[in-house]
């Protein structure tokens, strides 16, 4: 048995520098088939905030059609007076359509807000809910650019509904033109051409 004084150096438990900053620089998350880095997790927030921005613009979308809904009104008019149907008849297709309307957009934005999950997961089917995504994205810009364009059509709604709702649509159109570009990045291509293949 040596009596020498055991001079082999302890190990720290506290990282050095350098040590600390290579734990700071690693990714910042690790999910389900890959890393996403700080470019992916703003891509998909970018994406959340496009597609909740969308929500309330249908919301008032449908309001507003119930404020003043001459113009649906008109046709089913036009349609009721060919068929010889009762006025309490066109207000009800009037409601029936406003209604359809309202739930087809909200079944698109559920569609859009499932794809974004999907793009997340990293799955096999990522590729296609990121195409889908990016169509949307450019409806979307091309959307706001078109509504420079346009001027109020009903009378009965006040100015003050149609500019919150224009600029929500506007910061819908921005959103989209974010997430366009965030989704043409290396990292985003990288993590695309990495997916599952079906």
């Amino acid at each position: 048995m040596s009596i020498l004084p055991n001079l082999t150096p302890k190990k720290s438990s506290t990282p050095s520098p350098v040590e600390d900053k290579e734990q700071r620089t690693q990714p910042a998350h690790k999910g389900d088939g890959g890393t996403k880095g700080e470019t992916l997790q703003l891509l998909f927030k970018v994406w959340a905030v496009m597609i909740g921005l969308e929500l309330i613009h249908q919301i008032f979308n449908v309001v507003m059609t119930f404020m003043d809904p001459a113009a649906l009104r008109a046709v089913a008019a036009e349609q009721a007076t060919a068929e010889g149907l009762s006025e309490s008849m066109v207000d009800a297709t009037v409601l029936a359509a406003t209604l359809v309307m309202g739930l087809i957009n909200l079944i698109v934005i559920a569609i859009l807000a499932w794809m974004v999950v999907v793009v997340k997961k990293h799955t096999k089917r990522t590729p296609t809910a990121f195409m889908l995504l990016t169509i949307f994205s450019f409806f979307f810009m091309l959307r706001t650019l078109m509504l420079f364009f346009a001027s109020p059509g009903a009378m009965d709604i006040p100015i003050a509904l149609y500019a919150v709702d224009g600029c929500i649509q506007i910061l819908i159109g921005v959103s989209a033109g974010i997430a366009y570009a965030l989704s043409r990045s290396d990292e985003s291509i990288k993590w695309l051409n990495d997916s599952p293949k079906p």
